[in-house]
């Protein structure tokens, strides 16, 4: 149910806070003696409008993951692909089956064909001739055929299909978990520039007002001319300083936008990962699921059982191993079965159609050592998959060090931003109280608004770096 409060589309759940509202008003009022006039449709209005704004959220990162992973062109691409590793299984499991086969055609030849008769015993027959089938006939049949026996070739096939698919499947988590890095990195840079762009209008405006204490100070005698130039300086490079924050922005919200499939000039509105002012995260984040975060040796061994990069080098290894498995098993005989019914349109025979059956015996005794070279091959590619492997596990401890380093050092950085912050604010006013005084030169109030300038910008590094390097600690261990 919807109501309309001067022209505001206002739900039913307004309307009930509203009355709530009044109600308590309506307490104290009488609690208390008071005579408060209240316009009811005003307030009304108020509170609808604080709904309707906040049902408008802006976008969290959990969010802006889900939106990215359907729409990210390489996650699809690497789900297209684990798509056709599974229909690889299919194929290869098929050749278990029995094949049939329907075979027809018509065939024409230049004469009948005939067999000489040459029998001593009846000489007046010399020189004839004994047709056998017609010069033109229509043939078809069914056949039906399957492997009894193949060493192991079609069981090794199957089994370095399935391991090619799973290889595909880790593939796709592992770019889905580099798909999240790259956006969480992408939101991150969002909200970092949009900070550096408050904190440029901010030195703007405090050099700003500087520069206007010194022009007073100016117009009066007190202060040399020079000053006034470098405080105008100053403010020329603030302004410059807000240009490149602005732009920086820009790029960072086109970047943003790109990693979620959307227009890149679009109106970027996101949630702030943590409260500036408490220095605490105001997302929930998944945690990192070890002993305790900062258990190093936690981490490596989550990092080699779950890292993708592993899985799919390990898959992938099996794989050419079963591959060699499979071609070495054409060593051995090969021994199938096939039967089937077959018509040939001929005068000459007494049955022209029937049924047949019959077993076939393939055996390879000398291919020129083919074989034997076709599997060395794919069980070398194996091996060198193998040491990949064990390359990429050493990069990942390094990784997960790296992440782990990152992460402390920020975490100890965050115990400095916040007392920094503010003394560097009661720096820049104690440094303007004193020049206004004739106390200090004007290069100190500059030097203290840049420090102010530099405080601000590590708080807000800080911040980001600490929550970007436990999201890096996550993937770096395999839990992202």
């Amino acid at each position: 149910m919807m109501t309309y409060i001067l022209g505001i589309r206002c739900p039913q759940f307004a309307l009930d806070i509203f009355s709530m509202v009044m109600c308590k008003i309506a307490q104290k009022r009488c609690k208390f003696g008071l005579k408060i006039s209240i316009n009811p449709v005003f307030s009304l209005s108020f509170i609808c409008v604080n709904m309707l704004t906040m049902a408008h959220a802006a976008e969290t990162l959990e969010q802006a993951w889900g939106i990215a992973t359907q729409r990210n062109h390489y996650l699809a691409a690497s789900q297209q692909k684990e798509l056709a590793a599974s229909h690889q299984v299919a194929a290869a499991q098929a050749n278990y089956l029995p094949k049939v086969a329907l075979e027809s055609g018509y065939l024409r030849t230049e004469t009948e064909p005939a067999a000489k008769i040459n029998i001593p015993a009846l000489p007046f027959l010399k020189g004839a001739s004994l047709p056998f089938a017609q010069d033109s006939a229509y043939y078809g049949g069914v056949t039906i055929s399957a492997p009894i026996f193949t060493g192991g070739k079609i069981s090794s096939a199957v089994s370095a299909a399935q391991a090619q698919s799973e290889a595909a499947q880790a593939r796709t988590e592992l770019t889905r978990s580099e798909l999240k890095l790259s956006v969480a990195q992408s939101y991150m840079a969002v909200l970092r520039a949009e900070h550096a762009v408050t904190v440029a209008a901010s030195h703007v405006v405090a050099i700003n007002k500087h520069v206007s204490d010194v022009q007073a100070l100016f117009d009066q005698g007190y202060v040399a001319r020079h000053d006034l130039l470098a405080t105008q300086v100053a403010l020329a490079n603030a302004e410059q300083l807000g240009l490149q924050a602005n732009n920086a922005l820009a790029l960072a919200r086109a970047a943003y936008n790109r990693w979620l499939g959307r227009s890149q000039d679009g109106v970027v509105d996101i949630a702030d990962i943590v409260d500036a002012g408490a220095l605490v995260p105001t997302q929930a984040i998944a945690p990192i699921q070890t002993a305790a975060s900062g258990d190093l040796a936690s981490l490596l061994i989550s990092a080699n059982a779950q890292r993708k990069e592993l899985q799919e080098l390990d898959q992938q290894s099996q794989a050419y191993k079963k591959q060699a498995a499979s071609v070495a098993a054409g060593h051995l005989p090969q021994i199938g079965i096939s039967a089937g019914w077959s018509k040939l349109e001929n005068r000459y025979l007494a049955e022209d159609k029937g049924w047949w059956v019959g077993v076939l015996m393939k055996w390879e005794l000398f291919d020129g050592g083919l074989i034997r070279h076709q599997a060395s091959q794919l069980s070398a590619n194996a091996e060198a998959l193998r040491e990949i492997q064990e390359d990429t596990r050493e990069r990942i401890a390094l990784q997960v060090r790296v992440s782990w380093l990152s992460q402390q050092e920020a975490n100890a950085r965050m115990a400095l931003v916040g007392k920094a912050v503010e003394q560097a604010d009661e720096t820049l006013l104690l440094a303007r109280e004193r020049y206004r005084s004739g106390l200090a030169p004007n290069s100190e109030v500059l030097d203290a608004e840049t420090r102010r300038l530099q405080a601000y910008s590590n708080r807000d590094n800080a911040i980001y770096d600490r929550e970007l390097a436990r999201l890096q600690l996550q993937y770096a261990s395999g839990q992202l």
